[in-house]
């Protein structure tokens, strides 16, 4: 073990639950991080600290900035050690209202980022799908190219998902899937990470000329759709509809994907399907 790790004692974290340790006991197959400077950005939910926790310690020299729901507005804590704040600054917004236009997030220099964002009850003002639209924009703004992207997606067989495993495979060098054990394995969520994003001329044009301006398209109307539904809960806010992602891959298109889709993906499903029959036997239900 990594002499950083040793100093992480991710079972006695004040404040955090258990969810939130076996994911990160379960990081150092998530990630293979580089020896040096490593700037990264955490988009949507860097509290209460898990993931920063784990690379700021095992790189000494890494650098961060996190995005988060502000606690005061129902967000997470921000449970993050003194001695590691001083090297991550913190945002505490909803990023659905940010205005996509360059600042500190924008200035293409992370070489990670990590996008874990999950929509909240208490989140009024827009839509689950608004959310996702924006962190995915989000990550593709502010990541150096050919940097690394770590992105949770539920249910790999979903529109949505498919869709976003397609456009990271034609923007990545490499891609592969991860389900960690200890918390998602009889859940349908698991890890997409793409490497080497936007690195060759090719991506990198297919990323700023068509991607990019699709996404703030498919936002621009996403903000527009959570206006006009009025002051209902968030999931109750219109999202995305038939044909907002097809400048991505359209539905047809998207079948002939289903290939590679199943080379990337049986291992969510394989891991997924004999956690639950574990569970139901253990329940003393079996299959007939």
């Amino acid at each position: 073990m990594p002499a950083g790790l040793q100093s992480i004692h991710i079972d006695t974290v004040p404040g955090w639950g258990n969810d939130d340790l076996q994911l990160l006991k379960n990081l150092k197959r998530l990630f293979h991080l580089p020896i040096g400077p490593l700037d990264f950005s955490i988009s949507g939910r860097c509290c209460p600290g898990g993931f920063s926790t784990y690379i700021l310690k095992k790189n000494k020299e890494s650098t961060s900035v996190g995005v988060s729901l502000d606690p005061a507005q129902g967000g997470h804590p921000y449970l993050l050690e003194d001695a590691l704040r001083v090297r991550q600054t913190v945002i505490f917004a909803d990023m659905t209202t940010f205005q996509l236009v360059p600042n500190i997030l924008f200035a293409r220099d992370f070489d990670l980022v990590l996008l874990d964002a999950h929509h909240l009850r208490n989140q009024t003002g827009s839509s689950q799908d608004l959310l996702a639209i924006s962190q995915v924009l989000l990550a593709l703004l502010s990541i150096k190219f050919g940097g690394t992207i770590v992105m949770k997606l539920a249910s790999p067989d979903s529109q949505y998902s498919a869709t976003m495993i397609f456009m990271l495979d034609m923007l990545s060098a490499s891609i592969q899937v991860h389900k960690p054990y200890a918390m998602h394995r009889m859940q349908n969520s698991f890890y997409v990470i793409a490497r080497g994003v936007g690195g060759k001329p090719d991506r990198r044009l297919y990323l700023q000329n068509e991607v990019i301006p699709g996404l703030r398209r498919v936002w621009e109307c996403l903000r527009q759709r959570n206006r006009n539904s009025g002051p209902r809960n968030g999931s109750g806010k219109e999202g995305l509809v038939v044909g907002d992602l097809d400048f991505i891959v359209d539905k047809k298109q998207l079948e002939s994907y289903g290939g590679r889709l199943h080379e990337l993906c049986s291992c969510v499903w394989k891991l997924q399907a004999t956690a639950l029959e574990t569970l139901f036997a253990e329940m003393g239900i079996h299959n007939t």
